[in-house]
């Protein structure tokens, strides 16, 4: 199956007027190897493969090159690279050699297009090596989106319906189309849990499994204290959507830090920073998201009930489900986009309440467009009140609540208006589809 970034990777390489080295980025199992074997597959383009972390004699091989063109010659000579190829170089970090060589792979090497992967490039460019700013262009990848998991379990139409911004969605197809993305929620997207789930086998198992072969890793590259990785982990799937706090965890705050930091640089915690419009009163703290939604439902405090889009009705439980949906929106507005994209959030000041969850930068509108999320199944006026402040307060026309409702919009007596998108049209390119 391709996934929906295929079709960016593939533009990207067939540009004939940059030849920046490319950087896939994204967590570990969420699909980038996959990815970039799919479209070098379209291309039909000559290509060199390797993977430094399954092999260590090429690794070995390129850290005992001299320079870049002792590099260049190890790659013609012995492995045969041709002219106006690919070459594909997975889990890149692994090299101790490679980071120094992207300056001249961009400047000096223009008949070969340069592809490097890793769930940890940022042990790439090491400590005092200046990143060679305008030489690279990265994209993050995540693991599969709603349309993607549709897709993957035999509901085609229905993917290529939340896919096209429809305007009108029929009673019963979005009753089912919740349903459905409940299940997307418990399962998450790693493409391997997916599978498990289509086939009817336990895809918590396969979670459980990822996350124990990625905490090992984790904490035998980057962690002075191992059990940290699961405590945050646990912390930020507790809290999630919440305002979140060193606190959370059992351990000193300089650790708690430097775990958390790590973390985010492999693509594993997502931080979301509030700001006022005032840049002088812009002290808050931030919230934490995970790259998958079936790991926060997995990871949550282990006493807590499953909770639903439809069925959980427990207010005790209201603040997991509202965090939980935001993950989702999150990750749908993070998709397809740089590895050094992130998505903002706006606060008026210390003194209030007055908050947006989250605030899109739309390239396509020059707008910097405000989403409120909300896990109700209906769609209140009181949902858009801040929506409506942030509106007022920037000028701008239109804002958006990604909720469990159905289509709908308010306009006030302005002319501002804040549409409602049900989540699992919650995406960046239906959002700026509605922009219009």
């Amino acid at each position: 199956m391709k996934r929906n970034i295929h079709a960016k990777l593939l533009s990207l390489l067939e540009r004939s007027n940059s030849q920046r080295v490319l950087v896939i980025e994204g967590a570990r199992q969420v699909g980038k190897s996959y990815l970039v074997n799919s479209v070098l597959e379209d291309l039909h383009t000559p290509y060199l493969k390797f993977d430094l972390e399954k092999d260590s004699r090429i690794r070995r091989q390129i850290d005992m090159t001299e320079d870049f063109e002792d590099f260049k010659a190890l790659m013609i000579d012995q492995y045969h690279l041709k002219n106006n190829s690919i070459l594909f170089i997975d889990e890149a970090q692994e090299s101790v050699n490679l980071a120094a060589y992207v300056k001249s792979m961009k400047e000096d090497w223009p008949e070969v297009k340069v592809i490097l992967t890793g769930s940890s490039m940022n042990r790439f460019f090491t400590d005092g090596m200046r990143i060679p700013v305008g030489r690279t262009e990265s994209l993050c990848v995540y693991g599969f989106n709603f349309a993607e998991f549709l897709r993957f379990t035999g509901n085609t139409e229905l993917a290529e319906f939340v896919q096209s911004a429809p305007v009108k969605v029929p009673g019963s197809r979005h009753r089912l189309l919740l349903e459905l993305y409940d299940e997307y929620l418990k399962v998450g997207g790693y493409p391997e849990a997916v599978k498990a789930y289509a086939a009817g086998e336990s895809y918590s198992a396969v979670i459980d499994e990822i996350m124990a072969s990625l905490e090992e890793d984790f904490s035998r590259k980057e962690a002075s204290q191992p059990h940290l990785f699961a405590d945050v982990i646990r912390a930020v799937s507790s809290h999630v959507g919440s305002l979140s706090k060193y606190s959370h965890v059992d351990a000193s705050k300089y650790n708690v830090r430097k775990v958390i930091e790590a973390m985010k640089l492999w693509h594993i915690v997502l931080e979301v920073q509030p700001f006022s419009l005032d840049s002088n009163r812009s002290s808050f703290l931030p919230k934490r998201y995970l790259h998958d939604t079936g790991v926060v439902s997995r990871k949550r405090i282990l006493a807590a009930p499953t909770i639903s889009i439809l069925e959980t009705i427990d207010p005790a439980l209201g603040t997991s489900l509202g965090g939980l949906f935001e993950n989702a929106v999150l990750l749908n507005l993070l998709e397809g986009g740089s590895a050094s994209k992130t998505i903002g959030t706006w606060k008026k000041s210390s003194r209030d309440d007055v908050e947006v969850d989250f605030i899109l930068d739309s390239e396509a509108h020059q707008l910097k467009i405000p989403i409120e999320s909300k896990a109700s199944l209906q769609f209140k006026k009181k949902h858009t009140g801040n929506v409506f402040k942030y509106l007022r307060a920037t000028g701008q026309k239109t804002g958006f609540v990604i909720s469990a409702a159905n289509i709908d919009r308010i306009t006030d007596a302005e002319g501002l208006t804040v549409i409602n998108l049900p989540v699992y049209l919650g995406t960046r390119e239906n959002i700026e589809a509605f922009i219009g």
